[in-house]
C-alpha cells in the first residue's frame, strides 16, 4: 500500500521531534509505529528538522517494519546518501522537503553565489527517486527575494530534481518585514496560476509519475488533485518580464572568427580553451519590478553573437518598462575582436537609445586590458566613455 500524500484522512501522525522535549527516542517511535493498524497511513513529523545523525538512528530502529510512512527531512540530512538509503530500507515511501537554505536564493533570482550547493541538492533529490521513494517539495513563492523568473526556475527545478509531488502556494510573508518584495501582488498571483497550470498538464503529471519508476500510485493522485484545483483558478499568462528573464538567465557557446582578447584575472587555462572554441558566455539576471530595475551579470567569453543578443535583451527590458538597468561585466574573461572593431560602431544608434537608463559597472579593468592588446581607436574611446559614466 502506498500513500496519497495530500489526503489528510486516515493519517496517523507520529511526532518525532518536539520543541520542549527535543527528539524522541527511536525505540519509542518504533513502538508507536508498531502499535498502529497494519494498513495505517503514517506520517513521521517534527516541529523541527532532525539532524542527519538523529534521522539515521531513527531509520535504523524502524528497519524491517512493514508499514509505509512518509517523513520530513532537512536538506542537510537529504544530502547524506546513507540516511536516505536507511529511510528506504525502513519502509519510507515519501520524503518531504521545504524551501529552505540554498533553495531560497537558488530559486529566487538568476544571481546566487551557491550554485554548487544548489546542484548538490538537485543530485540528492534525484538519488532519492532512484531508490523508488517519492519526493514532495513544498515550494512557497512570493518571498521578498523572488522575482518573476522564479516561476520558470521552479518548473525547471521540479523537472531536473525529479520531484514527484510539487506543492506550489503563495508564501506567507510575516507582516512588518523590512524586505520589500520584488513583485507586486498581481504579478505573483498571475505567476502562481501559470505555474500550477504547467505542472497540472497530463504530460507533466505522467512524467513525474513514471520516471524513475516506483512512485506512480503516489504521484498520480497528487497530480490529478492539483489538476482539479488548477482548473478552478484563472489561467495565468506568460508575461513579457518572465520571458525576458528566461532569455537572460542562460549559458551559450561563444565563438570568435579570430582569437579572443583575454581580460585581466582570467583563468589560466582560458587561453587554451578559447583557442579551441570551447568558451562559454553566461548571463544571469535579477529583476525588481517594483523599482523597475534590472541587474545583469555577464561572465565568460563575450562574442559578437552574445553582444548582439545582450543589446536586444536590454532593448526588450526598456520596452517592458525597466527604467534602471545595470550590467556588471566583472566576470567577463575574454572578448572577441569583432565586438570591439565592428559591433560598437554598427550599433551606435541603438546603444545611445538604451544608454539613457543603462549603466555598465566594473568596466575599467576590462577596458585597460583591451587597450593594451589593441591600438587606440574610436571604438575604444567609446568604451572609455562608458567606463567613466
Amino acid at each position: 500500500m502506498r500513500l496519497d500524500l495530500l489526503d489528510a484522512s486516515e493519517q496517523h501522525p507520529i511526532l518525532v521531534h518536539d520543541v520542549a522535549s527535543g527528539p524522541r527516542d527511536a525505540t519509542t517511535v518504533a513502538s508507536a509505529l508498531a502499535a498502529l493498524p497494519a494498513r495505517a497511513r503514517v506520517s513521521l513529523i517534527g516541529t523541527e528538522e532532525l539532524t542527519p545523525a538523529q534521522a539515521s538512528t531513527l531509520f535504523r530502529a524502524l528497519a524491517g517494519q512493514r508499514r509505509p510512512f512518509r517523513t520530513r527531512l532537512g536538506l542537510a540530512a537529504l544530502e547524506q546518501k546513507a540516511v536516505v538509503e536507511e529511510a528506504a530500507r525502513a519502509g519510507c515511501v515519501a520524503i518531504e522537503i521545504r524551501r529552505e537554505g540554498v533553495l531560497i536564493g537558488g530559486l529566487a533570482t538568476g544571481i546566487h553565489p551557491d550554485r554548487a550547493a544548489f546542484e548538490r541538492i538537485v543530485a540528492a533529490l534525484r538519488r532519492v527517486r532512484g531508490l523508488g521513494v517519492a519526493t514532495m517539495a513544498h515550494l512557497p513563492l512570493g518571498l521578498p527575494e523572488d522575482d518573476e523568473g522564479v516561476f520558470e526556475r521552479v518548473l525547471r527545478f521540479c523537472r531536473r530534481a525529479l520531484i514527484a509531488v510539487p506543492v506550489i502556494a503563495s508564501a506567507d510573508v510575516p507582516l512588518g518585514t523590512d524586505d520589500v518584495p520584488r513583485m507586486d501582488r498581481e504579478s505573483l498571483e498571475n505567476g502562481l496560476h501559470w505555474t500550477r497550470r504547467k505542472l497540472a498538464r497530463h504530460l507533466s503529471i505522467w512524467r513525474r509519475a513514471l520516471w524513475p519508476g516506483g512512485v506512480r500510485d503516489v504521484a498520480l493522485p497528487a497530480g490529478y488533485r492539483l489538476r482539479r484545483e488548477a482548473a478552478l483558478d484563472r489561467r495565468g499568462r506568460y508575461t513579457a518580464r518572465m520571458r525576458l528573464l528566461r532569455k537572460l538567465n542562460r549559458t551559450v557557446r561563444a565563438k570568435a572568427r579570430s582569437s579572443f582578447l583575454i581580460a585581466p584575472g582570467a583563468d589560466a587555462s582560458l587561453a587554451a580553451r578559447v583557442g579551441r572554441r570551447r568558451a562559454w558566455l553566461r548571463t544571469k539576471a535579477a529583476s525588481d519590478a517594483r523599482m523597475r530595475a534590472l541587474f545583469i551579470e555577464v561572465e565568460g567569453a563575450l562574442d559578437l553573437r552574445g553582444a548582439r543578443a545582450l543589446l536586444e535583451r536590454v532593448g526588450q527590458a526598456v520596452q517592458a518598462g525597466y527604467q534602471r538597468i545595470t550590467i556588471d561585466v566583472d566576470g567577463v574573461e575574454a572578448v572577441s575582436r569583432e565586438v570591439v572593431s565592428g559591433f560598437l560602431a554598427a550599433n551606435k544608434g541603438r546603444l545611445a537609445e538604451v544608454a539613457k537608463c543603462t549603466r555598465i559597472v566594473n568596466l575599467r579593468g576590462l577596458f585597460e586590458a583591451l587597450r593594451q592588446q589593441l591600438e587606440d581607436s574610436e571604438d575604444l574611446r567609446l568604451i572609455e566613455y562608458a567606463a567613466r559614466t
